[in-house]
């Protein structure tokens, strides 16, 4: 008997929302296995090639191209919650009647294709420029990195230029001096590869925090107008487990990209962490690293 199937319609364009989608995809496997096999729609086939839970992955376009007699279902619709409010794997689970995901179920994971070609680095960081609120002045980046390689560590910087219609930006992931530069350079596979690999992940939230969430990685992930628990990476059942967080000085948390909605705040968004909190937390993690007190700095300006 030919078994059914079910088209899984994933509906954001984001890399991170993606990869939320996973463990969603996971559950809705475990379920219904015995009578379907799972195609997905998105904006992102190639996350799809190697995964165990889905026959077949196509590109979003091709969803006109499914038959009225097949079933489908939908993932992300801003229309049914608010996603910058919620959870994400809440957001994504809640309204096809899965309810909430247990923190087992909410374990990132990712299916490389490619072999790993990829070097080791002491630190590997992504310098990505998205929001206002969940960006990171590009000379801090430079400061910390001065800093780090001062330090003798050796510094990757990963990452990808893309332009995105849904929030009508550019997002870049900038060069610095002094690091291997590899943005612009990897594949998605040897993205994940080089962050699996290095010993400390640092960035911003966006689609390569929550990739490096799939990996056993140390993360620090800089806050942003939303708060860090709607947004968390869940290993061993735990939201913190090898991950900080670096909050910023702000309680509101207003979810808002571009225009700091407390009026005291002024053109900055208080959320987003100071250079001091930052590297203070990312010297303290490579401390426990190494277990010892870091190599003194060579010069290198801080």
């Amino acid at each position: 008997m030919e078994r059914e199937r079910l088209s899984i319609v994933l509906r954001c364009e984001g890399l991170g929302d993606c990869l939320y989608a996973i463990p969603i995809i996971k559950k809705i496997h475990a379920l219904k296995a015995h009578q379907y096999d799972l195609d997905v729609f998105t904006f992102h086939p190639e996350l799809f090639a190697a995964c165990p839970f889905v026959e077949t992955a196509y590109p979003i376009a091709d969803v006109m191209k499914l038959r009225g007699d097949l079933k489908a279902l939908t993932l992300f619709d801003p229309s049914k919650l608010p996603h910058g409010s919620m959870d994400t794997f809440d957001f994504l689970s809640v309204p096809i009647g899965l309810g909430t995901l247990s923190f087992r179920e909410k374990q990132l994971e990712y299916f490389p294709v490619e072999t790993d070609a990829t070097e080791r680095f002491d630190v590997v960081l992504n310098t990505s420029m998205t929001w206002t609120s969940r960006s990171w002045a590009l000379s801090n980046w430079q400061r910390l990195a001065d800093v780090l390689t001062g330090h003798g560590f050796s510094v990757a910087v990963v990452g990808k230029d893309i332009h995105s219609p849904a929030d009508k930006l550019d997002k870049i992931s900038h060069r610095l001096d002094g690091c291997r530069n590899l943005a612009n350079r990897l594949s998605l596979d040897q993205t994940y590869h080089t962050i699996a690999k290095g010993g400390l992940f640092v960035s911003c939230q966006n689609g390569l925090s929550v990739l490096a969430g799939a990996t056993g990685t140390e993360i620090v992930v800089l806050g942003m107008a939303i708060e860090w628990s709607k947004r968390a990476i869940y290993r061993d059942e735990n939201p913190l487990h090898k991950v900080t967080y670096v909050k910023g000085n702000c309680a509101i948390h207003c979810g808002k990209g571009f225009e700091c909605a407390d009026p005291t705040g002024g053109a900055t968004f208080r959320c987003v962490p100071s250079y001091e909190t930052v590297e203070a937390v990312v010297l303290d993690r490579l401390r426990a690293r190494t277990a010892g007190p870091l190599p003194e700095p060579d010069g290198h300006p801080r």
